[in-house]
Order: structure tokens, then sequence, then C-alpha cells
């Protein structure tokens, strides 16, 4: 099982956003905490369809594509 860099990447955006929480000024700080909770979300639905799109190259028994190399 192997998660690309798409969730991980929405991962620690949401953890910079939560990290940034104390330094922003209160009125404002809904803003992280709403970006955040996207990022979670995409971070969630992005390897959710990695690991359904695994699983079904698995079972159709297809090797997982490789990246396309340009000369």
């Amino acid at each position: 099982m192997r998660i690309g860099r798409r969730p991980l990447f929405f991962l620690l955006l949401a953890t910079i956003n939560l990290a940034l929480l104390p330094a922003t000024p209160s009125e404002f700080r809904f803003v992280n905490v709403v970006m955040a909770g996207i990022a979670l979300l995409w971070s969630v639905l992005l390897a959710l369809e990695e690991l359904a799109t695994q699983r079904r190259r698995e079972r159709d028994g297809r090797r997982p594509s490789s990246p396309v190399r340009r000369v």
C-alpha cells in the first residue's frame, strides 16, 4: 500500500494551517481552522481514491502504471 504525494501535500498544508493558529489574530483564526479542515478533507479523499485505484488494478491483474519517460 502506497500513498502518493497529493494526499501528503494536503496533510502538510493542514498541519501548517494549524501550526500558524497561535500567531493568527483572534478575529481571523476561523480562516486557519476552515482551511485546515478543507485540506484534511482533500487529503482523505485523495488517499481513498488512490487506495481504490490500487485495489482495482490488483483485482484486474494490471501492473501499476509507470511514469511516461520522454526523451
